[in-house]
């Protein structure tokens, strides 16, 4: 299975730059989709097969573990 990757702004290119259009797609509110608008480079959120994920105040690392902690769990 491939996932589809892409971001906010490009989903605003294909939606003509409507943005209810783009909160309907992705199931989020009008304003979350103005607040990433510009993100064009993914580096506070991104869309895999539809569903929005971004980073929040606290960084990536409230809710992901570091890569030594997955390893000694696998242990």
């Amino acid at each position: 299975m491939q996932a589809e990757i892409t971001t906010i702004p490009e989903l605003l290119i294909k939606a003509r730059g409507n943005q209810t259009r783009v909160a309907g797609w992705i199931s989020a509110s009008r304003n979350t989709v103005k607040k990433y608008a510009f993100d064009t480079r993914a580096e506070k959120h991104i869309i895999v097969n539809g569903q929005l994920m971004v980073i929040h105040r606290g960084g990536i690392g409230g809710a992901i573990k570091g890569k030594s902690e997955v390893l000694q769990g696998v242990r």
